[in-house]
C-alpha cells in the first residue's frame, strides 16, 4: 500500500482515506438515502468552505513561521488558524452591516482561491528550501526536534487502517447534521440551547442584517466563534432555517480538525502515539454526540487541541492564537484550556528565561484573538465578560441587575441547579469516570501512560487535567458535557502509552536556543538495541494499547449507536425525519403544534412570548426574554396593574399576538424562577376580560391533558 511520508512522520495513505470515505457514505445510505443526499446537497457545502478557510490559513502560519515545519504541521495548524480567523472576519462584516449574500460569496471564494494558491506553492516552496538547504550543507528537514530516541517504524503502514475505526462515529455525525434541530438530544433538552440561542441569535442576525446587541438574551453576549459560522451558513444559504443543516455540518468540519489534532500532538512524541492519539480521537463517543447539534464545545475542543498540539512543539505564538481561538468559542475554555496548556510551555526543555518568554508571548496572542470579543461587550455592557464578572466591571446597558446576577450565580451551582443532596464526588465520577462518552479505553490507556512516561510532558499533562478537574469541580454547574475539555491532557496521555521510544528521553533542560546549535549525537541503530526482554515488553505494551483501542472503539459504538437508534425511532419505527424541518415549522412534529399557528398568521404580525424563548422555527417577529433577561410584560404589569392599559401598551409596541406557553412557564418556576405575576392564570382571564382574545390552545393530543401553550390576540383598539 503507498504511503505517504513526511519528515518522519507517517500519514494515513490515500488508500485508507478512500476506503474511509466510502465506508462512511454506506453507512449513511444504509440508514437514510435522504439523509445521504441530503448531506451531498448541503453538507458538502460548509464541509467546502471550511476546507477554503483551513487551507487559506497556511498563509497566516506561513507568516508566523510554519514555512519551515513538517507539511502536515503546516497543513493541521494552518487549518487551525484559518478556521479560527474566519468567525472573527463574519464578526467584522456582520457588525458593519456588509454581511449580505454577495459578501459571504465573494469572501468564501476569496478564501478558497487563497487556499488553492497556498497548495499549490506549498510543494514548490519546500523543495527550493530544501535545495538551498542542502547546498548550505545544513539538512534540517525535522524543524521540530523529534524525540531524542530511536522510533520504531515496524508495521506503522497496516495500523493506518486502524483509521477506519472512525468512520462509524463521522457517519453518526453527518446523520445528526442531517436531523432538524430539536430532536436530538434527551440530555440537552432536545437542543433546548441551540433553539434558544446558538442558532436563533445568528437567525436573528440574519433577519436584521447586521449584529448588534440583544438586550432581551443574555447568551447573545457570549463569545460566538461557533454561531459566526452558523451565521456565515444561513447568509450562503439565504434561509436562516433551511440552513441549520450546513451550520450542523460545520461541527463535524472541526470534529475532523480535532482528530488531526489529536494525531499531530500525539506525533510529537512518536508516530504510534500520534495514530492511537488520533483514532482515540474520532472514536471518542462526546465527540459525535455533540457534532450532531449546533452547540459550541467541539469548535472550542479542535482549536484547543491545536493549541495543545503548537504548544507540545514549543511554537507559543501559534500555541497563544489558537487557544484565544478556542476561547472564542465558550467562555469556560478561558480557566479550562488556554490557562491549562500554558503548563506544556513551563516544561519546554530550555532554560528558565526562555520559558518566561514563551509564556508571555502565549499570553498575548491568546489576548489578541480573544479581544474581539471583549471589546464588542465593552461597546455593549461596559463589561468585558458580561454577563460574568458582574460583580466586578457591572452592567452599563441595564439589561442586568442585582436581583438576576443572584439567580444566575445560585442556579449555576452545581448542587442548586439540580435540587439535589448527592456527594460533590459522586456526581463527579458518574459524568466522568462512569459516562461512556469519555472513552473508557482513554481513561485506562491515559493511566497507562502516566506510569509509563513518568517524565517532563507527563507531569504537564497531568497538571492539566488536575486543574481542569478542580475547576469543573468548583466553577461550574457540573454539566458532564463541560467535563469534554479533559479530553485534551487525556488523549495525549493515552497516546504515549504506545510511544516507541526504547527508553525515557534524557529530561535535562536543553540549551537556550538562543546559543550556538549543536549537531544531535548518533543515534544507535545496531540491530543489538531492539532485542531482548525489553523489546518484548515493549511490543507487548503496544499490542495491549491497539487491543484495548480496537475493544474500546467497539463499546463506544454500541452504546452511541443504541442512544442514536432511540432517538431516531418511535416503537422501533424510523421517524424518517432527516431534512424535515417543516415538520416544525409547520407544527407536525409533538410539542410545536403553536409554531404552526404563528407561521400561518398575516405577515404584519407581531408576536410576544411568555415563557417561551426558542425561537428558531418562527417566521413571524417575536418578541421574548430568556429565563435570565427582564421580563417585559411582567414590568409592565407591576407598573401599570390596569389590564386595559397593558392591553393599550401592548399595542404601542407594535404586539399583535401574544403567546402564553404554560409548560415552560410552570418548568421555569420551579427550577430557575420565573415572575409570579406572569405564573398566575387568572391574570389571563382578567386580560380577556379587558379584551384580549383568545384564539387558539395546544396541547400534546393525550387524553385529558392540558393545553401546554394559549394563543392570544391583542385588540387593535
Amino acid at each position: 500500500m503507498p504511503e505517504v511520508k513526511v519528515t518522519g512522520q507517517r500519514v494515513p495513505s490515500l488508500g485508507v482515506a478512500l476506503a474511509g470515505v466510502t465506508l462512511i457514505g454506506l453507512l449513511v445510505g444504509l440508514e437514510s438515502f435522504a439523509a445521504l443526499v441530503f448531506f451531498l446537497l448541503e453538507g458538502v457545502v460548509a464541509l467546502a468552505v471550511l476546507t477554503a478557510a483551513g487551507l487559506a490559513g497556511g498563509w497566516i502560519g506561513r507568516w508566523l513561521g510554519l514555512k519551515d515545519a513538517p507539511w502536515a504541521e503546516r497543513l493541521i495548524l494552518g487549518a487551525g488558524l484559518g478556521i479560527g480567523f474566519l468567525p472573527l472576519l463574519v464578526l467584522g462584516l456582520g457588525s458593519l452591516g456588509w454581511l449580505t449574500r454577495t459578501a459571504a460569496f465573494l469572501l468564501t471564494g476569496g478564501l478558497a482561491l487563497a487556499g488553492l494558491a497556498r497548495l499549490l506553492l506549498d510543494p514548490w516552496e519546500m523543495g527550493v528550501i530544501k535545495s538551498s538547504r542542502a547546498s548550505a550543507g545544513a539538512d534540517r528537514s525535522m524543524a521540530v526536534a523529534p524525540p531524542t530516541l530511536r522510533q520504531v517504524e515496524t508495521g506503522n503502514a497496516a495500523l493506518n487502517w486502524l483509521w477506519l475505526l472512525v468512520c462509524p462515529f463521522v457517519a453518526i455525525m453527518l446523520l445528526g447534521a442531517c436531523l432538524p434541530p430539536g430532536v436530538l438530544w434527551r440530555e440537552e433538552g432536545y437542543g433546548y440551547d441551540v433553539l434558544e440561542y446558538h442558532l436563533a441569535v445568528p437567525k436573528i442576525f440574519f433577519e436584521e442584517g447586521r449584529i448588534t446587541f440583544l438586550s432581551n438574551n443574555v447568551y447573545s453576549n457570549f463569545p460566538l466563534n461557533s454561531e459566526m459560522l452558523s451565521l456565515l451558513m444561513m447568509t450562503l444559504r439565504g434561509d436562516p432555517i433551511e440552513a441549520s443543516f450546513m451550520a450542523v455540518t460545520v461541527n463535524t468540519g472541526l470534529a475532523l480538525l480535532f482528530m488531526a489534532a489529536a494525531w499531530l500532538a500525539g506525533s510529537r512524541f512518536s508516530p504510534r502515539a500520534g495514530l492511537l492519539c488520533g483514532v482515540l480521537a474520532g472514536t471518542t463517543p462526546w465527540i459525535a454526540y455533540l457534532a450532531g447539534i449546533a452547540y459550541t464545545e467541539v469548535g472550542m475542543l479542535a482549536l484547543g487541541l491545536c493549541a495543545l498540539a503548537a504548544a507540545l512543539r514549543e511554537r507559543p505564538l501559534v500555541a497563544g492564537l489558537l487557544a484565544g481561538l478556542a476561547c472564542g468559542y465558550k467562555y469556560t475554555a478561558v480557566p479550562l484550556v488556554a490557562f491549562p496548556i500554558s503548563f506544556v510551555l513551563l516544561v519546554s526543555p530550555t532554560s528558565w528565561p526562555h520559558r518566561v518568554r514563551h509564556l508571555l508571548l502565549y499570553g498575548c496572542a491568546a489576548l489578541l484573538t480573544f479581544s474581539p470579543w471583549m471589546a464588542r461587550n465593552i461597546a455593549n455592557t461596559g463589561n468585558p465578560f458580561f454577563p460574568l464578572a458582574y460583580s466586578v466591571f457591572g452592567d452599563g446597558s441595564g439589561t442586568w441587575d442585582d436581583e438576576i446576577h443572584v439567580t444566575w450565580q445560585k442556579i449555576h451551582g452545581s448542587a442548586a441547579a439540580e435540587h439535589t443532596d448527592e456527594p460533590l464526588l459522586a456526581r463527579a465520577w458518574a459524568r466522568t469516570g462512569r459516562d461512556f462518552r469519555l472513552g473508557t479505553a482513554t481513561f485506562l490507556l491515559a493511566a497507562i501512560a502516566a506510569v509509563r512516561r513518568r517524565d517532563r510532558w507527563t507531569a504537564a499533562l497531568l497538571a492539566m487535567l488536575v486543574v481542569q478537574a478542580v475547576i469543573w469541580l468548583t466553577a461550574t454547574h457540573l454539566f458532564a458535557r463541560f467535563a469534554t475539555v479533559m479530553l485534551l491532557p487525556m488523549l495525549v496521555l493515552a497516546g504515549r502509552a504506545v510511544g516507541d521510544e526504547h527508553t525515557r528521553e534524557d529530561v535535562k533542560p536543553a540549551p537556550d536556543p538562543d546559543e550556538k546549535a549543536k549537531p544531535p549525537p548518533p543515534v544507535d541503530s545496531s540491530p543489538a538495541l531492539w532485542a531482548g526482554p525489553e523489546a518484548r515488553k515493549l511490543a507487548l505494551v503496544q499490542a495491549l494499547a491497539f487491543i484495548l483501542l480496537v475493544a474500546g472503539s467497539g463499546w463506544n459504538l454500541y452504546r452511541l449507536a443504541g442512544l442514536y437508534y432511540d432517538h431516531t425511532r418511535v416503537n422501533r419505527m424510523p421517524t424518517r425525519a432527516y431534512g424535515r424541518t417543516d415538520w416544525f415549522i409547520t407544527g407536525q412534529w409533538p410539542g410545536t403544534q403553536h409554531w404552526r399557528a404563528i407561521n400561518s398568521l398575516p405577515a404584519g404580525a407581531r408576536i410576544m412570548l411568555v415563557g417561551e424563548a426558542r425561537t428558531f422555527y418562527s417566521r413571524r417577529p417575536c418578541e421574548y426574554a430568556t429565563v435570565f433577561n427582564r421580563q417585559p410584560l411582567a414590568e409592565a404589569l407591576e407598573q401599570m396593574q390596569d389590564p386595559t392599559a397593558v392591553l393599550g401598551w401592548l399595542r404601542e409596541r407594535g404586539v399583535t399576538h401574544l403567546l402564553v406557553h404554560w409548560a415552560e412557564i410552570g418548568r421555569l418556576g420551579g427550577t430557575y424562577g420565573f415572575p409570579p405575576v406572569l405564573m398566575n392564570p387568572n391574570l389571563y382571564a382578567i386580560m380577556v376580560g379587558a379584551g384580549l382574545k383568545e384564539i387558539a390552545r395546544f396541547d400534546y393530543g393525550q387524553e385529558d391533558s392540558m393545553p401546554y401553550a394559549t394563543l392570544f390576540e391583542v385588540p387593535r383598539s
